[in-house]
């Protein structure tokens, strides 16, 4: 969730940076057009990083339950031994 976050808050603000560029300088072209177009439709990207996090949450939920972190009775790798210690 981490790695996500980072990425996602990298990925947001270099899409910011890029728009605010290209409108104050003018720039056209390929990458300035591509910026300002994702720029003006952050409410769009929003509901993809939501769902970005969602479907994260959900692996990460289904990784618990297959792992069997959630009952106390099942027996642990010996990294998570190493942890409880």
């Amino acid at each position: 969730m981490t790695l996500v976050s980072v990425l996602i808050a990298v990925l947001v603000g270099g899409i910011e940076a890029l728009g605010l560029i290209a409108d104050q300088l003018q720039l056209k072209g390929g990458l300035w057009d591509i910026a300002a177009s994702l720029s003006a439709h952050f409410g769009v990207l929003g509901y993809g990083i939501v769902a970005i996090f969602a479907g994260c949450w959900l692996v990460s939920a289904l990784i618990w339950k297959w792992r069997g972190y959630d009952d106390p009775k099942a027996p642990r790798d010996a990294f998570d031994d190493s942890v409880a210690r």
